[in-house]
């Protein structure tokens, strides 16, 4: 299953020119990182003072991108979030890590860096919005109703897009 994920972000990531191989999993299933050192950098730069995840951007997307091809967190997508960065529980919905959250960390545009939480409203996910980590090129990594994957973020429900912010969870 590891090998069909690797395979698949492959296919992914083929022909974007921003992607670098890394050291899967394990050393036999390698997978595809974007290029993430200055996006990583602006977006956990962009943290409150004094705010730390266990993982920082670049950790997260890595795990986030090992787990492409696995069923799992179906859903749950802010369970899959907040594992990617290192946390074990987070908010109760997907939609008040946005409005729980400062107003100054948040941005509208459909194009946010690697590492960013990109965040819908409560009126899709049956009414606890959608939750995703952005890889920086207009793509995400997300759970929705099957295997964990790579889908662009223009286009999934953009009536209820709300933004991106750095990966700031308020409790």
């Amino acid at each position: 299953m590891k090998l069909l994920a690797a395979i698949v972000a492959l296919f992914t990531f083929a022909g974007t020119g921003t992607a670098v191989v890394i050291a899967g999993a394990d050393s036999a299933t390698p997978a595809l990182l974007p290029t993430l050192a200055a996006d990583d950098a602006q977006v956990d730069a962009l943290l409150p003072s004094g705010y730390r995840n266990p993982r920082s951007s670049a950790s997260a997307i890595r795990w986030a991108l090992s787990q492409v091809g696995v069923h799992r967190d179906s859903g749950y997508c802010l369970r899959f979030v907040d594992l990617a960065f290192g946390r074990t529980s987070g908010p109760a919905s997907a939609h008040l890590v946005w409005t729980q959250s400062p107003a100054h960390l948040h941005h509208t545009d459909t194009v946010p860096p690697a590492g960013a939480l990109v965040v819908w409203s409560s009126a899709i996910g049956d009414g606890h919005g959608h939750i995703a980590v952005s890889l920086g090129d207009g793509r995400m990594v997300s759970t929705t109703g099957g295997p964990v994957s790579v889908l662009p973020i223009r286009g999934f429900a953009d009536d209820a897009y709300l933004g991106w912010m750095p990966p700031y969870f308020y409790m």
